[in-house]
């Protein structure tokens, strides 16, 4: 499939495949209340890890409401995330050959290029990414891992650690939020659960609203984790009930939001999120999300304590497969993969 940043250097017209509908039309989003994201969706990480029961409070209804938040005070120094994303930058604005060397082969989850291929006809994404293993270790693709620029690899890793750390401090508060032992989440993610980071770029698209930078979808993931780009306020929409939501850029935080995963173990209590990315007739956008997984051959079920007679079982099981299976469903139509699992 052609690289989309190639099509927008050269300044092609948009293809045909990009292009949605004429019938359809892009639901509009608004800015939320500025109290939500100062306030209601603003996680103080330290508060969290430190077991503030104020903090835990606003992290469960957060999560019940939402399925999302902002997170500062994660001792990720600014610096340091101004960094991860000029290497971001610097590898997409590398010349095409060197960027080839690191082309995605048959694995979805290791290399460069697109993750776009026509499902049902639905409109092929304006974004093109670079997908890298992280963690476990011995899961890397080192191959597939850029040498330009220099210090690319050098923070990928240092980001790596620093993610696997924030990553079981949250999953413990969720569980204490919970009303659960604090481990428990962690246990039903398994040792080995996957970390993989999506470097990804959405060139400036000469009809924004004809075009999505990615398609409304919930992830499949226990817990995202996404940098946003500095420059670019309006890229990324929540949903919540029908409306559609902006997220500003808030400098220094980490937007956290729930996959699938996350909802069906937590018997629906939490809730994943519909979101999307827009595209920008100016200018182009990065952003750096990290998929945190269960172990892929592990099947999630409602975690038994949230399962009693007020609240019954509401989601059979779900496992790597069986997401990959609905997904292709559930995405032309919009719509969230845990909805089909529901009992």
């Amino acid at each position: 499939m052609k690289l989309v940043q190639e099509i927008a250097l050269k300044g092609e017209s948009v293809p045909k495949t990009h292009l949605l509908k004429d019938d359809h039309v892009i639901p509009p989003a608004i800015d939320a209340p500025s109290q939500l994201w100062t306030h209601s969706l603003l996680i103080d990480y330290s508060l969290i890890s430190s077991s503030s029961s104020n903090e835990l409070a606003k992290l469960h209804s957060a999560l019940k409401d939402w399925g999302c938040f902002q997170v500062i005070n994660h001792e990720m120094t600014n610096s340091f995330l101004e960094e991860l994303l000029q290497v971001t930058k610097d590898f997409f604005n590398l010349p095409l050959e060197e960027k080839l060397k690191y082309s995605i082969t048959n694995d979805f989850f290791n290399g460069y290029g697109n993750a776009n291929e026509l499902v049902n006809n639905v409109a092929l994404n304006w974004s093109d990414r670079l997908f890298l293993t992280v963690f476990p270790d011995d899961q890397h693709r080192l191959e597939f891992w850029p040498q330009k620029p220099h210090n690319f690899r050098d923070i990928l890793n240092e980001y790596s650690v620093k993610l696997r750390v924030m990553l079981e401090v949250i999953l413990k508060a969720m569980a204490r939020s919970l009303d659960l032992e604090e481990d428990r989440l962690l246990s039903q993610h398994g040792d080995r659960g996957t970390i993989s980071t999506r470097f990804g770029i959405y060139p400036p698209c000469l009809l924004p609203e004809q075009v999505y930078g990615v398609h409304p979808h919930s992830d499949e993931s226990t817990i995202t984790v996404l940098l946003q780009d500095n420059d670019v306020v309006d890229g990324l929409h929540i949903q919540n009930g029908d409306q559609w939501f902006k997220v500003p850029v808030i400098p220094g935080a980490l937007f956290i939001n729930l996959g699938d995963y996350a909802e069906v173990m937590s018997n629906g209590i939490y809730k994943s999120v519909m979101h999307r990315v827009m595209t920008n007739p100016v200018k182009a956008r990065v952003s750096i999300a990290a998929f945190c997984t269960p172990e892929p051959e592990t099947e999630v079920e409602p975690i038994a304590e949230l399962i009693n007679s007020n609240r019954p079982k509401k989601y059979k099981k779900l496992n790597k497969k069986i997401f990959k299976q609905i997904y292709k469903h559930t995405y032309p139509q919009g719509k969230k993969v845990v909805d089909a699992l529901k009992l």
